[in-house]
């Protein structure tokens, strides 16, 4: 099948890199003409849990990108969705469709404002992985792949993509419902990555630290409480279990605080910004991600005041 990867860090070269090497037609989409090229010169080096590997793919910006694929899988950051699917309504065939996998909400409707809601699927990552260098990423976390039609439906697309993920070496679920699936990564994402790029804690050392454990629960409050009033159906009807487990044990990096180290800009208004702007609709106060929002925003702005951590 044929595959464009819109988006070329870290996890779009993990995806990437993966379906090239099981012998699918992919192309790398990026932005940035210096990855491009060391990707076409170089090849793309996937490392981590997975072996040290390089692997030949072609690569090309959004202008010089041409062809019909089957799939176009987004993985640009939430501030750049609305290219990306510009980019995708160029490429993606008459019977192909996208698909994104990204955090936070409002992708899948973004894409689907563009390519129309019949074109698009929804997906979901639970793999975490980090860019050395342009072409270069690290597989740090293996976890599932979800996707699933928009409807809850069971077709021949969504199933062929499964069967070439796990031909790539990705555990792969379709979900019966994804849209429930994504809200909870979004909530997830927004109980813990923004805390950890205030502090500089790591995900697993939120729970003991008795501030950063605080925090949380007035943001988690807040989350759920919006949800409950938008009718969402979750994926996981208690995802504080889950959130309190992972803020406790597990010892990652999240992107949040990995953006805010190397200067980039961080995906706040897709998380946490997006409480605020859903609690402004629904008539719902939300101080505490209004706050969080501003202390991420203010941070970020200072990035040489940013002390990495190992």
């Amino acid at each position: 099948m044929k595959f464009c990867i819109i988006g070329t860090g870290a996890m779009g070269s993990l995806y990437g890199g993966g379906l090239a090497a099981s012998g699918h037609e992919v192309t790398l989409i990026d932005a940035r003409s210096e990855v491009v090229e060391s990707i076409n010169r170089d090849g793309l080096r996937l490392d981590g849990i997975g072996g040290d590997r390089r692997i030949s793919v072609q690569a090309a910006t959004p202008d010089t990108a041409s062809g019909r694929v089957d799939y176009a899988l987004v993985q640009v950051d939430a501030n750049n969705t609305l290219a990306a699917a510009q980019c995708a309504q160029r490429l993606v065939g008459d019977d192909g469709c996208a698909i994104t996998l990204q955090n936070g909400i409002g992708n899948v409707e973004t894409l689907s404002d563009c390519l129309g809601k019949d074109r698009v699927l929804g997906g979901i990552s639970y793999n975490s992985v980090t860019n050395t260098n342009p072409g270069h990423a690290t597989h740090t976390n293996a976890g599932q792949t979800l996707i699933g039609e928009l409807d809850g439906t069971r077709t021949d697309r969504v199933q062929l993509l499964c069967e070439a993920l796990e031909g790539a070496g990705f555990e792969t679920v379709i979900s019966d419902n994804i849209v429930g699936v994504i809200w909870n990564k979004w909530i997830h994402n927004s109980a813990i990555n923004p805390i950890s790029a205030v502090t500089g804690l790591l995900a697993g050392e939120i729970a003991g630290n008795p501030a950063a454990d605080e925090l949380q629960d007035h943001l988690l409050s807040e989350i759920l409480e919006i949800v409950r009033a938008k009718g969402i159906v979750l994926a996981d009807e208690n995802p504080a279990v889950e959130i309190k487990e992972t803020s406790a044990t597990v010892m990652i990096k999240p992107s949040m605080l990995q953006h805010m180290e190397s200067g980039r800009q961080t995906e706040i208004d897709s998380q946490n910004g997006a409480v605020v702007r859903e609690g402004q609709a629904l008539g719902i106060p939300t101080p505490w991600n209004h706050a969080i929002t501003l202390l991420v925003k203010a941070r970020s702005a200072c990035p040489d005041r940013v002390k990495k951590s190992d």
